[in-house]
């Protein structure tokens, strides 16, 4: 797939994603919500105790901005989230490709070097053997001139091999220094792992804990049907300290996810320097 293709894929699925979660958030938000019915009961029950009516109004407005600030917090968690997992895989493909094309070509050049060598390494092999060859015959004309000829090719070979080491030598450092390229950003980026650990520790207690929302709001539904006042208030007061712990795990989670975008940040800003 086209790589602008590919990233515009995975943003509309993005988009997707948050907008079906909004839609279960609205959802969620509008079963947690007094009817009309239910705040004309609030309001009669509330009726002869006008302190109790103000903290009851009170607390409901928290109630509704505690709502309203978990609705926000998933939005910015998996805004944040999701940027975080494309910059990862950004610099996943990005450390792997450090130097690619400067190591392609040394590999290329030390390549080209070994096949334009080879030639003269084989008829400098041959001609020594040769040497050996008319040495045994005792063919002494033939053995000097065919020394003088390896000998005049001596030179040509050491300068060859020279070339060859050198090409090669250029090309080992530059895989040495890409391996420490690439193991200085991964390190860089293994830095969040512990913060994903702890994010989902985190979202395993948030998710315990929302398991009482529904429970709780149904003995505030309950406390409303039965008309006592400071019931209905303490088992508001109870579910909205149940939302504000679920809320501090959501900010605990914003954090995390915010400080490995800090990381990620750190891992491109580092790998800019070595590329």
């Amino acid at each position: 797939m086209n790589p602008v293709k590919k990233i515009a894929a995975v943003f509309l699925s993005l988009l997707i994603a948050l907008s079906l979660y909004d839609s279960r958030m609205a959802e969620a938000a509008a079963s947690m919500q007094w009817s009309p019915t239910q705040q004309q009961a609030v309001d009669r029950t509330t009726a002869s105790d006008g302190v109790l009516r103000s903290q009851l109004s009170s607390l409901y407005r928290t109630f509704t901005d505690v709502q309203e600030q978990l609705r926000q917090s998933d939005l910015n968690i998996n805004a944040q989230h999701y940027k975080n997992e494309e910059t990862k895989s950004g610099l996943t493909k990005q450390v792997k490709m450090i130097d690619a094309d400067k190591i392609a070509k040394l590999e290329a050049a030390a390549k080209q070097a070994k096949d334009k060598y080879k030639p003269l390494f084989s008829m400098y092999t041959s001609i020594n053997q040769q040497v050996k060859t008319a040495n045994k015959l005792k063919n002494k004309q033939l053995s000097s001139a065919l020394k003088a000829q390896a000998d005049t090719m001596k030179v040509a070979v050491q300068i060859a091999k020279a070339d060859i080491k050198n090409k090669e030598q250029a090309l080992s450092a530059a895989k040495t220094k890409r391996t420490a390229a690439q193991k200085k950003i991964r390190g860089i980026m293994a830095q969040a792992d512990p913060l994903r650990i702890r994010i989902k520790a985190e979202k395993s207690t948030a998710s315990s804990l929302n398991k009482n929302v529904s429970p709780l709001w149904r003995n505030v539904t309950q406390a409303v049907k039965g008309g006592n006042g400071k019931q209905v208030y303490n088992a508001l007061n109870t579910l909205v300290s149940q939302l504000r712990q679920i809320q501090e795990r959501k900010q605990r989670i914003l954090s995390l996810e915010n400080q490995i975008g800090g990381i990620l940040q750190n891992a491109k800003t580092q790998l800019a320097s070595v590329s």
